[in-house]
């Protein structure tokens, strides 16, 4: 009988223990994947691939914006009004398409979205692994239809130690927001902004690591150009990229516009740096035509699919001037709007008439882009001002 009462005050314990524990949980829920009530309700956390199953299950919108680091200064209050709409961004950091279809068919699953605003970065890569901190077993299990298994985000170092404080609330409940305008903006960050303007403000931040990628990027492909290595590959292993490419394409986004067709999907083309295409054209020939062939594939599958859209401004004058960008591809969040209007308007939109043309003259922008005196600037700053 005694080793009964202990055995029923053991499972008693363990119980009432679990229950404080979960309890507290839910009535804090940092991430917001049960409610976004309470005292922290306009708190929210720094990792949106975590952080947007609960903006998706308890966030009031019709529409959203995913994209990477080159939608996260979108506006979702301006893309509302210009696009007609109620827009959320959930845009990630770096996400592959692989990574933000865990977002984007979740959210179609769980709500009625009316819109989608896509952005089209790594067209032609096939990626589906996290990095570091974003390792995708770390959150993937967000966005099944479990929702149990959700109290697995808490439980680790950051959100125990939290549960158990009593001063560091405010740290542990994530930063504090007006609203779901644009919740993971950069653009206003002085580390970002004093890198626009123009190649001498590059050397002045010569010692960040964008830049140094770019300076090692630009150098590489200028060095290779000089000396006739560039990267042209061959049919056979174009071909097989190529299908990669597109099984890729149909899993990851097109599988979605397909199963989704009252959903109108907005998919453009990120503008970058013309430096970028340009190191494509002029040194990885291979990867400017797996970039190609990969935006003609969409675009001629929007002929089939009338609920999509594709946008390109490759062709823009303001592709040309580097003041717009503080790397090779990151814009001023002024382009942002820009692209907003010019979807408004219908300009840049790419179709089955147009593509080959919109196509060759991106081709010939970039082979006629001097590639070279802007890695010989580089070279000479660095030489003269030490790596």
């Amino acid at each position: 009988m005694k080793n009964k009462e202990i055995i029923l005050t053991y499972i008693a314990t363990i119980l009432l223990l679990s229950l404080v524990f979960f309890g507290t949980l839910l009535v804090y829920d940092p991430l917001k994947l049960f409610h976004n009530k309470g005292k922290y309700k306009n708190y929210i956390q720094d990792n949106m691939r975590e952080q947007a199953a609960g903006i998706i299950n308890n966030w009031d919108f019709d529409s959203i914006i995913l994209g990477t680091s080159m939608l996260e200064n979108t506006s979702a209050k301006e893309t509302s009004k210009i696009l007609e709409g109620n827009f959320v961004n959930i845009s990630i950091s770096g996400g592959s398409w692989y990574e933000r279809k865990f977002l984007l068919d979740y959210a179609l699953r769980n709500k009625e979205v009316k819109k989608v605003l896509y952005s089209l970065d790594y067209l032609g890569a096939t990626p589906k692994g996290g990095s570091g901190k974003y390792k995708i077993s770390n959150w993937n299990y967000l966005y099944d239809d479990n929702p149990f298994n959700d109290f697995s985000a808490y439980i680790n170092d950051k959100y125990l130690k939290c549960l158990f404080s009593i001063n560091s609330k405010k740290h542990c409940m994530g930063r504090k927001i007006l609203n779901l305008d644009r919740p993971n903006s950069w653009y206003k960050s002085k580390s970002h902004l004093v890198r626009y303007g123009g190649l001498d403000n590059w050397f002045k931040a010569k010692d960040n690591s964008q830049i140094k990628g770019a300076f090692n990027q630009i150098l590489r492909s200028t060095k290779a150009i000089k000396l006739g290595h560039v990267i042209i590959g061959d049919d056979y292993s174009n071909s097989q990229k190529v299908k990669k490419s597109e099984n890729y394409i149909n899993k990851n986004l097109l599988n979605s516009v397909k199963k989704n067709i009252k959903t109108e999907f907005i998919f453009i083309l990120p503008p970058y740096s013309r430096i970028k295409y340009a190191i494509w054209a002029q040194y990885n020939k291979r990867r400017f035509e797996l970039y190609k062939t990969s935006l003609k594939y969409i675009v001629l599958k929007s002929r089939t699919y009338k609920n999509l859209k594709v946008y390109g401004w490759g062709t823009e004058a303001f592709v040309d001037n580097i003041a717009n960008y503080k790397d090779l591809r990151h814009y001023e969040y002024k382009i942002n709007s820009w692209m907003l209007k010019a979807i408004k308007n219908k300009k840049g939109l790419l179709t089955e008439k147009n593509i080959d043309n919109y196509l060759n003259m991106i081709t010939k922008k970039a082979l006629n882009f001097n590639l070279i005196d802007i890695g010989d600037k580089i070279e000479n700053f660095l030489y003269t001002n030490g790596k």
